[in-house]
């Protein structure tokens, strides 16, 4: 597929000739590219939002919803992340504490360590960035020296105070774990000593991200080194795929 070198994933996406044997069937009818997928280095509290579902953000925000899942790749002794909201918070004692600056007492801080995996579909309160409405900065001001913009009416609109914890102490003794199985998209760990292979599904593309290790991937024929850090995607219309090394990866597919 040497006449696909030099293309963006954007510009990919976008030839619909290339589509369906690039990312799959089931990308054939959609209008932007379904995964984000990003590596965070989260030294400091980041904004506590959440994020519209799609019927939402389809008619407000003219873009769609997110759901995301997040792995711990690594982090400190004692490391916590905000997910959801304690049992018994409402709506109403939600948009009470922001009026009175005491969200935080609301908030719900969860214990994670490397290798941890959490579900966190639209409505969820939590701490990362992305397609958000901003809730409460810890009183973070702009380059300006004024309070960077909250959108409270909106998170209140989507919010759901009811979703349980979906945290996953993911294995690392088997050659493939499911991490999340969802109406948007499904994530695996692959685990590698020696050799794994595998067949593809035209159904969709395959996402990878390297999280540890190195090695090679073999698809149609030719060799490629994969070292931590690395991402890439293996087409739909390739058969299958093979790893060699000692390598630990992410993949993630519709």
């Amino acid at each position: 597929m040497d006449y696909i070198l030099g293309k963006t994933l954007t510009e990919l996406f976008n030839d619909k000739a290339l589509r369906k044997d690039i990312f799959g069937i089931k990308c054939i009818d959609l209008k932007e590219f379904p995964l984000l997928i990003k590596f965070i280095d989260a030294n400091k509290s980041l904004s506590v939002q959440v994020h519209p579902d799609n019927e939402y953000a389809r008619k407000y925000e003219s873009s769609s919803g997110k759901t995301e899942m997040w792995y711990i790749l690594d982090c400190d002794p004692g490391a916590k992340i905000i997910c959801g909201v304690k049992k018994g918070i409402t709506k109403e004692i939600l948009e009470q504490s922001i009026n009175s600056d005491k969200i935080v007492e609301c908030l719900n801080y969860v214990d994670v360590q490397k290798g941890d995996s959490i579900y966190i579909p639209s409505g969820t309160v939590h701490a990362l960035l992305g397609k958000t409405f901003r809730m409460y900065d810890w009183g973070r001001v702009d380059k300006d020296g004024k309070p960077r913009e909250l959108h409270t009416k909106r998170a209140l609109d989507v919010i759901n105070t009811n979703t349980p914890l979906q945290l996953k102490k993911v294995e690392n003794n088997c050659e493939k774990v499911n991490i999340v199985k969802s109406e948007f998209f499904t994530t695996n760990k692959i685990n590698v000593d020696g050799i794994f292979q595998e067949n593809i599904s035209k159904e969709s593309f395959l996402a990878f991200n390297v999280i540890d290790g190195n090695g090679i991937i073999k698809v149609n024929e030719k060799d490629y080194k994969i070292n931590k850090g690395d991402s890439f995607i293996i087409p739909a219309l390739a058969e299958k795929y093979i790893l060699e090394g000692k390598i630990e990866l992410l993949e993630s597919n519709l």
